[in-house]
């Protein structure tokens, strides 16, 4: 019994502080996010009408705000380089704040061209969170508790989905669509404060003191010769994953709103059956994101994002182009589980991309993969907006479970990293 507590004496401990802060911003990320799925139809509509352009184009625009958040996050892949040189905490201490500076400015927004800008800011300082946030746990933990410390990790975003669908449920009726865009906002100071009193992973600091690393060359390591395969193929596999969050998941307090308005004297209020829907999601996607880890480490991580894959393409399509127009809130409740569970396929990533990379460009290949097909996921959700006019929303967003289907092969071009652990740290001055 001596010699097993002097063993675990010895075991590296876990960086709580850093965890934390990290898993905090990534909250604070999927709240605001999620709560813009809450409000996007009131908020679209009001917008319109005070920028004088017909309700006719709603659907258009709800897309096109989505877009234009994922472009700004598209472009966070700058702060990929500038993690590895600068440190994964301060990024992302410096995302959170700019995240929450375009919070509060989409609250304030008095037309939609305005609140596209802001939205883009909003999506700029979201991006890095992500990457930083999961580097920085990878980096820290030990790893007998790495790969479970990835799936606690990504539970924060959909946390913030849950704690969005509780604001939403409790604060709408008092402070309306403006307040909850600016409530990501407040606790900002804190996760920032923290972030930068933070220490770096030990890790990162040690890479720091033996290799010289420049934001230039650290991003064009990611695609020499031994990582451009797998740095393309998880870009594409992304696309695909992004535009069935942004195209298919957040649209699930609109599916519930739109069946709960075709029943005929419903006698429970509209905003607690459509919380409860929102509240759903994430109560599965985070169980999703705790299975992913045991899962990961049993068939793989391969398997593993393939059976999410899969989840994902099945329920998008079952819950918008049949449960859409079956007008069934029995169904869409059965159905939303398989979501949820499936939303889990990113979550893959941040246990996965971590493991592909050495430290000295972790950050440049986990953002690249991560941000840059949010570009192209950007352009088919505006393709979504307007086939949307024509054929109608459900069925144009159930066009997207192909997508899934198309990119399964792509995640064989990935390196199995089942059992390897961190990739040795490399010297890219050579």
């Amino acid at each position: 019994m001596a010699e097993n507590a002097a063993r675990n004496d010895s075991m590296p401990k876990v960086n709580w502080r850093l965890f934390y802060t990290s898993w905090g911003g990534w909250t604070l990320d999927g709240f605001t996010a999620f709560i813009y799925a809450f409000v996007n139809v009131v908020t679209t509509e009001y917008l319109l009408k005070a920028t004088g352009i017909s309700l006719s184009y709603k659907d258009f625009f709800l897309e096109a705000f989505f877009a234009v958040f994922l472009l700004g996050w598209g472009a966070s892949v700058v702060f990929g380089p500038l993690s590895d040189k600068y440190g994964r905490i301060k990024t992302l201490a410096i995302s959170v704040t700019l995240f929450a500076v375009g919070s509060i400015l989409s609250g304030i927004a008095t037309n939609a061209y305005e609140f596209m800008v802001f939205r883009f800011i909003v999506g700029l300082g979201i991006g890095s969170v992500w990457f930083t946030g999961g580097n920085a746990v990878a980096e820290a933990f030990p790893e007998n508790r790495r790969v479970m410390g990835a799936g606690m990790f990504h539970t924060g975003y959909y946390f913030g989905f849950f704690f969005a669908a509780i604001a939403y449920l409790v604060l709408f009726p008092y402070i309306g669509f403006r307040g909850l865009l600016m409530l990501g906002a407040l606790p900002v100071v804190f996760v920032a404060y923290i972030g930068f009193t933070t220490r770096e992973p030990e890790r990162w600091e040690k890479v720091q003191k033996t290799t010289k690393i420049t934001a230039k060359k650290s991003f064009l390591s990611a695609f020499s010769k031994e990582y451009v395969t797998t740095t393309v193929a998880g870009s594409l596999v992304l696309i695909a994953v992004i535009v069935g969050l942004y195209g298919g998941t957040v649209y699930v307090p609109d599916v519930t709103t739109n069946i709960i308005s075709k029943i005929p004297h419903f006698a429970y209020p509209t905003i607690d059956i459509v919380a409860a829907a929102g509240a759903e999601v994430s109560l599965f996607t985070v169980i999703g994101c705790l299975i992913m880890p045991l899962l990961a480490e049993r068939i793989g991580r391969r398997n593993t994002e393939l059976i999410f894959l899969a989840l994902m393409a099945v329920s998008v399509f079952l819950i918008y182009d049949v449960v859409y127009y079956s007008n069934s809130l029995l169904e869409m409740f059965l159905a939303i589980p398989f979501l949820g569970l499936g939303g889990a396929d990113f979550a893959v990533f941040t246990l996965w991309l971590p493991e592909l990379y050495p430290t000295e460009f972790r950050g440049s290949g986990f953002a690249f993969v991560t941000s840059i097909g949010r570009f192209f996921a950007a352009a088919v959700i505006f393709g979504i907006g307007a086939l949307a006019l024509a054929v109608g929303f459900g069925h144009a967003v159930a066009y997207t479970a192909i997508g899934f289907v198309v990119v399964m092969p792509l995640v064989f071009l990935m390196k199995e990293t089942k059992g390897k652990g961190l990739k040795e740290d490399l010297d890219i001055e050579k």
